[in-house]
């Protein structure tokens, strides 16, 4: 059962990935799986798995955009920084928010801790993060 955990860490970790594909067959070679979770780790659909990554941002996204007036409002107006502020946070905080309003908290945080919001408010005036 412990190697199932790890599994499911691993594909976790890969479909929050900037490149899924790539982290998946990372995962693949990956010895502390034993030969038959590699094996099927390798034989998973390259475009399915590209796919199951953006599903997964996406919903993310949507969560946030959600839960956070003020995120939707950054979004507006200024798509490109948020986009990237996003990307970062997707990357760095596992997706375990079960509802907009927990996602939305958990990236005010990772915007806390990076400073994200002190960047967005100089950059932006009227904006009250």
């Amino acid at each position: 059962m412990p190697e199932l955990l790890y599994l499911e860490r691993l594909l976790a970790d890969a479909l929050q990935s900037p490149d899924p594909r790539a982290a998946l067959a990372a995962a693949a070679r990956d010895r502390a799986l034993p030969s038959d979770l590699r094996a099927r780790l390798a034989g998973a659909a390259p475009d399915g798995v590209r796919i199951a990554g953006l599903l997964v941002a996406k919903l993310r996204f949507e969560r946030l955009i959600h839960g956070s007036g003020e995120a939707g409002a950054w979004f507006d107006r200024d798509p490109a920084a948020f986009a990237r502020a996003f990307r970062r946070y997707h990357g760095e905080v596992p997706p375990v928010a079960q509802g907009p309003l927990q996602e939305a908290h958990a990236f005010a945080a990772w915007c806390e801790r990076h400073g994200q919001l002190e960047r967005e408010q100089a950059e932006s005036p009227g904006f009250s993060g």
